[in-house]
């Protein structure tokens, strides 16, 4: 009766409890003990039975039915009972080959529910075993498939590497007749059977890795002397088939010797392909099972990349282990893949929540973000703390709106104290005004008076001072009172304007020239420590249609900021210019400081983007720049070089003045 190789049945028995062959006609040639048991049939009484011995009555037509599906070239499965008093019912596959004694039917699946033969054996280990026997199967393929022995060694390693554990850092190497093949790289470890030719060395295969962390399994040296036996067989007869063209004499031996081989050569293969039929069904149930765990996984990892704050594993020893984000690598240290850090936080949450073992959640700020962050601990069997697993949430918005809504209050507050306190100066400053004109008035008539008694009294002093000395400079005394008393009166209606509330309307009638000019003055006390500010105005500017106060806020923020960018020990330049340019009015802000960078220019419109937090910076005012020279049709542009300086360019369109009587030529008084 047709079977099989004890070391394929003993592998079918390992990893399924029930194995059953026949022939072609059903009857039984094998049968696993754990069948027999369940089925209640004698060992001695078991071979050359029918198989409708080992199923219950009701379950033979579909059997006989499945069989007839098997030979018609289809793998089937089907369901059946057990014969005996247990009628367990037994999921079996069943496939029918051909063979050199007749036809086999091989049936083989498990007891109860799917899965009790597998399960007990780990996934890696059955994949190792996978891969060796189609390895076994594929060399074995090669050999006959290729043209010349140059050839066979040349390509082994693509056939032999596959059934490899690392198949991608596997070092194949071969030595025949004196020539060497394939990898000559440093192997750290390795395997190696000996090739033989009639009982003679003739070299060598060496499979092995180069370093150290690669470790060999004792299967695969077992899988690489079953490849070097097959291939002394077929070497052999290569070497047989070679004398045979020049030793005509030994034509008979070597061809009794060669169908040996070929005897030979031809059951290992029938043996490899039924084993290779056997791993296909194995392999399909191990594809469905790896399919189905494939898509658990992607489906976890789409929900925890779909998370939208950042997550990170890290282990005790600060290693990134996992993270949400494709763009971090892991397997750095936390601190440096995070913060480009060479040393732990000072605040290192892994301390705290190993020392604590309980969750923390706290605000911390990197360059000019903030990050929310909250700390979950990971716990081992033993309870201690292996591992966080951290989220981090940007909270910068949320703090700059914060921030933005104090100073909101405090430019509301502001507003309210500029106009109080511009009222309380002018009050003093009207009295200053008009006694200075009163004092100008009174030395015009008591100066000839004092020049006519000095005549007779040349030792005349006024206020200690000689009399030629006080008469020389007490008009300019008196005239640079009332010039800085001018100058308060200007100053303290350009606070009023530029705190007065803006209704936002585009009515004004504004003169550019004018609006620069109180800027200037406005601004003249923060940046005057820093750099000097000249203007360059086209005369006979033309008047535009606009918010005076809007234009106002623009060059104001860009002035200070000019000023702000000078660098430390050398007093700077700002030059503020008007002329026409087309059919635009243009406004030039150009000063000599530090300078940006290209990085910084693409930014500097963005809000809250700034250079200057630590030092109060907001980030807003070339947004609403921005926005406010937009609302007017016009453009800002600018330009900048580092140690150089920086120009901004505004261009607003002309348009007809408004004569409304809303209107007002910017720098009247509010």
């Amino acid at each position: 009766m047709p079977s099989l190789p004890d070391a394929v049945l003993t592998l079918l028995e390992k990893s399924f409890p029930c194995v059953l062959l026949t022939d072609e006609k059903g009857r039984i040639s094998h049968a696993s003990r754990a069948l027999r048991t369940e089925c209640g049939l004698d060992p001695a009484a078991v071979m050359g039975r029918n198989i409708v011995a080992v199923v219950a009555p009701e379950s033979a037509e579909d059997l006989a039915a499945s069989m007839k599906r098997a030979k018609g070239g289809v793998a089937a499965k089907t369901s059946v009972l057990c014969a005996g008093p247990s009628r367990r019912p037994l999921e079996i596959n069943i496939n029918y080959t051909e063979g050199p004694d007749g036809g086999l039917f091989l049936f083989f699946g498990y007891f109860g529910p799917l899965g009790n033969g597998l399960a007990a054996r780990a996934e890696w280990e059955k994949d190792e075993r996978i891969k060796e026997l189609s390895c076994v199967y594929a060399v074995a393929e090669w050999i006959e498939a290729s043209r010349s022995i140059k050839e066979f060694f040349e390509e082994l390693p693509k056939y032999l590497s596959p059934g490899m554990r690392y198949p991608d850092r596997a070092i194949i190497s071969s030595s025949y007749s004196g020539v060497e093949y394939g990898d000559k790289g440093r192997l750290i470890s390795f395997i190696r059977t000996e090739l033989k030719v009639a009982h003679q060395p003739m070299g060598e295969i060496r499979v092995g890795y180069g370093s150290p962390e690669y470790d060999l399994l004792p299967e695969e040296q077992k899988m690489l002397d079953e490849i070097g036996r097959t291939l002394n067989l077929a070497l052999e007869r290569k070497s047989l088939e070679e004398k045979l063209a020049f030793k005509q004499t030994e034509v008979g031996e070597s061809t009794e010797r060669l169908k040996e081989l070929e005897r030979q050569i031809d059951s290992r293969t029938r043996e490899v392909e039924e084993q290779r039929q056997k791993l296909g069904t194995v392999n399909a149930y191990l594809d469905r099972t790896k399919g189905e765990w494939e898509e658990s996984k992607a489906r976890l990892e789409t929900i925890f990349a779909a998370i939208p704050d950042t997550v990170a594993l890290i282990d005790r020893q600060h290693s990134l282990v996992m993270t949400n984000r494709k763009n971090v690598a892991e397997g750095n240290t936390c601190y440096k893949t995070f913060f480009n850090r060479d040393t732990p936080c000072k605040d290192c949450r892994m301390s705290r929540v190993a020392r604590t073992k309980t969750p923390i959640t706290l605000e911390i700020r990197h360059e000019d973000v903030y990050y929310e962050v909250n700390a979950q601990p990971i716990f081992n069997r033993e309870h201690e703390v292996e591992g966080i697993i951290e989220f981090f949430r940007d909270i910068t918005l949320e703090k700059t709106y914060e921030q933005q809504l104090q100073q909101a209050d405090k430019l509301a507050s502001l507003g309210q104290l500029v106009s109080g306190i511009g009222h309380e100066i002018n009050n003093p400053n009207q009295f200053i005004r008009g006694n200075v004109k009163i004092i100008q008035q009174a030395f015009e008539g008591i100066l000839p008076i004092l020049d006519e008694y000095y005549a007779s009294h040349p030792d005349l002093k006024i206020a200690r001072l000689k009399y030629d000395f006080f008469r020389e400079h007490i008009l300019v005394l008196i005239n640079d009172m009332a010039h800085g008393s001018e100058r308060i009166k200007e100053i303290v209606e350009g606070l009023k304007r530029f705190a007065r509330r803006d209704e936002g309307l585009l009515i004004d009638a504004v003169d550019v020239n004018t609006i620069l000019d109180a800027s200037r003055r406005l601004v003249h006390n923060a940046v005057s420590k820093n750099a000097d500010i000249e203007l360059d105005l086209a005369p006979d500017l033309p008047i535009l249609t606009g918010n005076a106060q809007k234009i106002e806020q623009v060059i104001v923020n860009l002035l200070i900021n000019a000023g702000q960018a000078m660098p430390e020990g050398r007093r700077g330049r700002i030059v503020a210019s008007t002329r026409v340019e087309g059919g635009s009015v243009v406004i030039e802000v150009r000063d000599n400081g530090k300078g940006m960078s290209e990085q910084t220019m693409k930014r500097i419109y963005e809000p809250f983007f700034t250079t200057r937090r630590a030092g109060g910076g907001t980030g807003l005012g070339l947004a609403i720049a921005y926005r406010i020279i937009e609302e007017h049709g016009g453009s800002i542009a600018v330009t900048s070089k580092l140690d150089v300086g920086t120009t901004f360019k505004i261009s607003l369109p002309m348009k007809p003045a408004g004569t409304g009587a809303g209107a007002k030529a910017a720098g009247e008084p509010a």
